[in-house]
């Protein structure tokens, strides 16, 4: 086969992956015969695009899964994507306003027709870009979380988790974002630091004299409103007086509220004195149901004053931020604000929509946590479930020890409905169905008059079932029985709350095991010199724009071999594809070297005879049997950096610079053809999961067996003949030639001059041969020395040409006689001598003495040059 001069990938690569997916080369059917091996694709959103940390964490997958597959195992990566329930909504609602269409104007149904007629035009786009990517996972698999399938399968868990106790309804605190008109869950919450306020504001203790009170500090004064009491810790010394007395609420002075003592309370933070609002604050929450204090809300679902449980006064459809404002000047025109100074907070931001985060109370449908967690805990305790890197693993285990009733309602249209209707009454019905409903309905309650809850569900509860959703339960499938548990997910840190615990706490309730094995975190990407990646900083990367310049192999090499598993920051260098393209054309220029040999290849994965392989056949042999083995013991520990830099050295440095060379030697070309086929052919198969295209086209240009790399076997070590005593001597002759090669460099010789090497005399024909070779020198025999090769090479001397070096020595005393010309001048210059500093003149001496000390070393050396040899 004869290949171009140049390797194109962008007319390789389409090409190949068109051949691969026609011919269903990614596909499997479970086989109970052959060992699993099966990832669960985290789900990218419907609305998402490939972005670099898509690449970081997506291109391990298929590299793993590509590994598994020529291992023989019964591989399968099964795709899919998430329907993004908030996300989507904020997308189609501004498409909607575009239009000049209100989303409650459109109304439920047909909002959603209009969902899945989004999702079914765009939702196709990250496909795309994962098979420009080079991703295969098995397409004929792919799952979408809106599926009529895995819908089943969210209703039949809500169900069963409601009936066991373990769902139920209730009115807490929840975070709820105003952007999105949704509440969202804690996992969900961006904590930023910002510039804020600490206002100091006095509570009377009576009508008549608002001179005296307690004073507290407070960052949001609009929720005074719904302040209940005013909390101290009870070994404050400060306020042992005032516990149990009662204060007034100063914007609002016909209420009054207690002075009580809880632990919580931080003695050092502003006063010692902290307004309690349980409505609005998780702490103070906390605090409230301790003390069985009310719970009035003052904030509404649109972010405004609302008065429904208790009076607001003028306050009162304000703005929840103008409210702020208004309140603050009305403490201050009442002589009750004492201070206000620049205090640095941390604010809860919805990470979906971007706004500021409001506790409120709310009646939602919440996941009782407790008793989920104990069996997600002891698979992490007990080794059942493990993370690479291991300290990703106490991140689990301590969000697991500190976690909350999950909120799983969502106030959205898209996404899957809760499958729960309310009688007239306001009894609650859960079921899998509308006609399950009625039934339940009718025979508890006598009525089929039914409404259906209009929430969704939590995104991340149906992708909390993904992994035997995607199989079929809750039908006993063959892929359920086969694939169950899958034996590795690759997935981002940010995501361990929000779906690896959740996966686990599910799987391990409903299929009596953790979904997976191995959980695989991978880095976070940032640009080259640390910065997150963002627009506003201009330094965000398309991975395509990459693809189309460099190929998608280097690109996919410039990910691995930056990426390390004691560091979880991945520093993004584009010149590190720029790199990875110049090392696939190393490996197309050698593939054309290859079959251009005149002798010609022999068919595939035949050697000569051990007796009939030269020194470098046996180096070249032994270090491709390391090189396997080396391999495969780092993509089993998930090392993909380190793999990725293992076969670039042994490709570029060892196999290119150092054999690839050899084979040009006379004593080497009798056997070269088959070996170098042998190992080129090896080699491919070790580095396609990394770089699947260049691989397949070089693999289907040499002698092969089989229709593609894809399916061919991973390379066994145990195949492939080792020679560990050749090995040593041709390691020895490589050291010994790039000493020879440094004095060339420091020299600073012309690739045709040649130095004389005195080689002893024990020091074997054939790597004489190749030290001519490899260090373009000229071997004349010396006195033998030592007892090995290794300590005869050692003993090697190296020799420029005479003439070459008379001519070097002659340029340098030139140059020597004009520096000492030059320093004489300067130093019998009397002015010079008065007028400069004394250091500076006794500076010149010592330069010029060194000039006259290095010019009678160079006119010796020149001397010796001219007597006879």
């Amino acid at each position: 086969m004869d290949l171009p001069k140049h390797y194109d990938p962008q007319a390789v690569e389409p090409r190949l992956y068109e051949r691969w997916e026609r011919n269903g080369y990614f596909h499997e059917e479970p086989d109970p015969a052959r060992p699993p091996f099966i990832i669960c694709m985290p789900p990218p959103n419907v609305t998402a695009r490939a972005h670099l940390g898509t690449a970081s964490t997506f291109t391990p997958m298929d590299v793993l899964t590509r590994y598994h597959r020529m291992l023989g195992e019964n591989a399968d990566w099964l795709p899919g994507t998430d329907h993004a329930a908030i996300a989507t909504e904020a997308v189609l609602v501004k498409e909607l306003a575009r239009e000049g269409v209100r989303r409650d104007d459109l109304g439920r149904e047909r909002f959603v027709e209009r969902a899945w007629e989004w999702s079914r035009t765009y939702g196709g786009a990250i496909d795309t870009q994962f098979r420009r990517l080079g991703f295969g996972p098995d397409w004929a698999r792919s799952r979408f979380t809106m599926d009529e399938g895995l819908s089943a399968a969210v209703r039949r868990v809500f169900v069963r988790l409601y009936r066991e106790g373990l769902v139920y309804r209730g009115k807490r605190l929840i975070n709820w974002d105003p952007g999105s008109n949704s509440t969202i869950s804690d996992a969900e919450l961006e904590h930023v630091e910002r510039d804020g306020t600490l206002w100091h504001v006095r509570y009377p203790f009576t009508l008549e004299d608002g001179s005296s009170g307690i004073e507290i500090a407070t960052t949001r004064p609009e929720t005074m409103l719904a302040d209940v009491a005013i909390a101290v810790h009870p070994n404050d010394a400060r306020y042992a007086g005032m516990i149990g007395r009662s204060v007034f609420l100063p914007p609002l002075m016909q209420r009054s509220i207690p002075i009580i003592a809880d632990e919580a309370v931080d003695p050092e933070f502003g006063t010692g004195a902290v307004k309690i609002t349980p409505a609005h604050d998780p702490l103070d929450y906390e605090i409230g149901l301790r003390h069985s204090l009310p719970m009035p809300s003052v904030i509404g679902l649109d972010a405004r004053i609302a008065g429904g449980d208790v009076g607001v006064g003028d306050y009162g459809g304000l703005d929840r931020f103008e409210a702020r404002a208004r309140i603050v000047e009305d403490l201050r025109q009442l002589g009750f604000l004492i201070a206000e100074t620049p205090h640095r907070l941390s604010i809860a931001t919805s990470e979906r929509s971007g706004d500021i985060v409001e506790p409120l109370l709310s009646l939602q449908w919440f996941v009782k946590m407790g008793p989920l967690t104990g069996p997600a805990l002891d698979a992490y305790r007990s080794g059942r479930l493990r993370f690479t890197p291991e300290r990703y693993g106490r991140t689990y285990e301590q969000w697991l020890e500190n976690i909350r009733d999950w909120n799983v309602s969502r106030q959205i249209w898209w996404g899957h409905q809760l499958p729960v209707w309310y009688t007239p009454d306001g009894e609650e019905i859960v079921a899998e169905s509308e006609a399950e409903a009625l039934e339940l309905a009718e025979r508890t309650y006598g009525t089929t008059e039914l409404t259906r809850d209009p929430d969704t569900l939590d995104t991340w509860f149906s992708s909390g079932l993904w992994p035997f959703s995607i199989l079929g339960w809750p039908n006993e499938t063959s892929e359920l029985r086969c694939w169950y548990p899958s034996q590795v997910l690759v997935t981002a840190r940010e995501i361990i709350f929000l779906w690896v615990a959740r996966m686990a706490m599910l799987g391990i309730h409903f299929m009596g095991e953790p979904p997976f094995r191995d959980v695989v975190i991978t880095p976070l990407v940032f640009d080259a010199i640390g910065r997150k990646m963002s627009k506003s900083l201009g330094n965000v990367i398309d991975p395509l724009e990459l693809v189309d310049k460099y190929g998608a192999d280097a690109f996919r090499l410039s990910i691995l071999r930056q990426m390390r598993l004691e560091s979880q920051d991945l520093r993004y260098n584009e010149s590190r594809a720029e790199e990875a393209r110049n090392f696939n054309n190393k490996i197309w220029n050698a593939t054309r070297y290859i079959l251009a040999l005149p002798e010609g290849l022999p068919p595939a994965m035949t050697l000569p005879p051990n007796e009939e392989l030269t020194l470098a056949d046996r180096w070249i042999l032994t270090r491709h049997r390391e090189t396997i083995e080396r391999m495969s013991t780092l993509l089993r520990e998930y090392d993909f950096g380190n793999a990725a830099e293992t076969m670039w050295r042994f490709v570029w440095y060892e196999f290119c610079d150092w054999y690839l060379e050899a084979t040009k030697a006379a004593g080497n070309r009798a056997s070269r053809a088959a070996v170098l086929s042998y190992v080129w052919n090896g080699t491919m198969r070790l580095l396609h999961p990394m770089a699947p295209f260049i691989t397949e086209e070089v693999w289907l240009a040499l002698p092969h067996d089989g229709e593609t790399i894809v399916t061919a076997n991973w390379p066994d070590p145990l195949e492939v003949p080792a020679f560990p005593d050749e090995a040593r001597d041709f390691q020895a002759l490589q050291r010994s030639v790039e000493r020879v090669r440094n004095v060339r460099s420091e020299l600073g010789l012309h690739p045709r001059d040649r130095v004389v090497v005195d080689a002893p005399a024990n020091v074997p024909e054939e790597i004489a041969a190749l030290l001519e070779l490899l260090a373009q020198a000229t071997v004349e025999r010396a006195a033998p020395s030592g007892t090995t090769v290794d300590e005869a090479l050692a003993a090697l001397g190296v020799r420029a040409p005479r003439q070459l070096l008379a001519e070097r020595y002659q340029k340098e005393a030139q140059q020597l006689r004009f520096e000492i010309e030059r320093g004489e001048r300067k130093l019998n210059n009397e002015a010079f001598v008065a007028k400069a500093a004394p250091n500076v003149v006794a500076k010149e001496r010592e330069k010029l003495e060194g000039y006259r000390g290095e010019l009678v070393r160079v006119e010796a050396a020149l001397a010796q040059l001219k007597e006879p040899v």
